[in-house]
């Protein structure tokens, strides 16, 4: 028989769990799951039956000796071969650590121990009390852990080679670093730098370049919000270099698509928009916004961080004069030209952003409702990195439609420096009657 109802006219079909096939809640009154890359009706699942699967999984893979994917059915979801995340990820990483410190006892199996451990620490809440006890008892399990793993060989000849076992021992300690860093009291930021300079310590020993900068910043920040002048910054060009290479690295490990790869791909783009590379900026964050969304859908926290970095990217903020006067105490967002370009349409004053050292966020101040209006365009202001184009240059005019970043200003010719998105070009120095924002690139 042929059912003549359409494709518009028949019922989704409602989502049951892959693994046991039921629809609805779980013996335990729990709901279906899915918080992976996984799209339309597949992926659902009860956390107790994903639960059992890893473990069933985890006991197959260290039987067959594939130690190095013995716990990955608690961390990857097995259909769309991506990292769980949030809620899924938090129970997972408990019932990990449960099932190891049951199924695996004995120091031979350290390393399994520590990295159940780790993978928990960095799922934990340190705003929640709960979370802060529970990490300084996981905290104490991987130390005493690694202690022991010292004082047998099984790891060396089993398990990993000890150059890898050194290196994950460096990890861990960075780990436990940032979840003191993250609390951010006075002991807190203490025992992180002590941390971080043990981590620094094993990433010098095993030649980890990468790592001795990436640690080297962190402890830099700590001292500073120790001596209570907040979190120190790179210089950008420093910054654009080290998540720079941290992209290249990821790209080559895991491949462009994994989400530890976007995600770097995205702290790049902010380090570039930070040093007054917007174009760049916005072309990476686009490209990386196409991946995620293709791999990991638009719900996913990969897509969604990548979406949140370009809408700040993609702002164009400007300053306003009055009677030639720049007032540099407030800046406002520039929405779009009006009046053939001779007005702009600006909205604000933007609120600041204050860091605050303790919470270890950044967080805006409201001094007052924003409102939008008209200004001529010769009291608008742009700021560094704007991206903008070349228009109604008389000599130069090979340089007309071409756009680039914004960058200094010289306040003897009262020129703008734009560096070009085409490298062939050089910068040139351009009047501020001669450049329009560009709003879409």
């Amino acid at each position: 028989i042929i059912s003549t109802m359409t494709t518009a006219q028949a019922p989704l079909d409602e989502p049951s769990c892959w693994l046991c096939l039921e629809e609805g809640h779980d013996t335990f009154g729990k709901p279906l799951v899915r918080n992976c890359s996984c799209r339309g009706s597949s992926g659902f699942a009860h956390i107790s039956c994903i639960i059992n699967f890893a473990e069933s999984e985890s006991k197959r893979a260290y039987m067959s000796g594939d130690m190095g994917d013995s716990l990955a059915t608690f961390e990857v979801c097995p259909n769309c071969k991506q990292d769980y995340q949030n809620d899924v990820a938090y129970e997972l990483s408990k019932a990990q650590v449960d099932f190891v410190e049951r199924e695996f006892t004995g120091d031979q199996h350290g390393f399994l121990y520590t990295n159940a451990l780790t993978c928990r620490l960095v799922l934990l809440n340190v705003k929640n009390e709960s979370d802060r006890c529970e990490g300084e008892g996981v905290i104490s399990k991987m130390l005493s852990t690694f202690e022991a793993m010292k004082h047998t060989e099984q790891h060396r000849s089993h398990l990993l080679h000890p150059d890898a076992t050194k290196a994950f021992e460096g990890h861990a300690n960075a780990n436990i670093g940032t979840f003191y860093h993250k609390i951010g009291s006075d002991d807190g930021l203490r025992k992180a730098k002590f941390y971080f300079q043990k981590a620094r310590s094993i990433f010098e020993s095993e030649g980890d370049e990468l790592g001795v900068m990436t640690i080297n910043n962190l402890i830099e920040n700590v001292e500073a919000e120790i001596s209570g002048d907040g979190r120190r910054c790179l210089t950008q060009a420093i910054e654009v270099g080290l998540e720079l290479r941290k992209y290249q690295l990821f790209t080559k490990e895991f491949g462009v698509d994994d989400n530890t790869t976007i995600e770097a791909g995205v702290q790049l783009a902010l380090a570039m928009w930070k040093e007054f590379r917007t174009i760049e900026a916005e072309r990476l964050l686009v490209k990386l916004i196409a991946t995620s969304r293709r791999v990991h859908g638009m719900g996913h926290d990969c897509t969604q961080f990548a979406i949140s970095a370009l809408q700040r990217v993609k702002e164009r903020r400007v300053f306003l004069k009055k009677d030639d006067e720049i007032n540099v105490d407030e800046v406002y967002r520039v929405m779009r030209y009006t009046s053939d370009g001779e007005r702009c349409v600006v909205q604000g004053p933007v609120s600041k952003v204050v860091y605050d050292p303790r919470s270890n966020r950044s967080e805006p101040s409201h001094d007052g409702a924003e409102r939008t209006f008209e200004v001529e365009r010769a009291n608008v202001v742009t700021s560094r990195g704007t991206p903008v184009v070349c228009t109604g240059l008389q000599k130069a005019t090979h340089l007309n439609g071409k756009i680039g970043d914004r960058r200094e200003f010289d306040e003897d010719t009262g020129r703008y420096t734009i560096h070009f998105e085409d490298e062939t070009l050089k910068p040139v120095m351009v009047k501020p009657e001669n450049i329009r924002i560009v709003f879409d690139l």
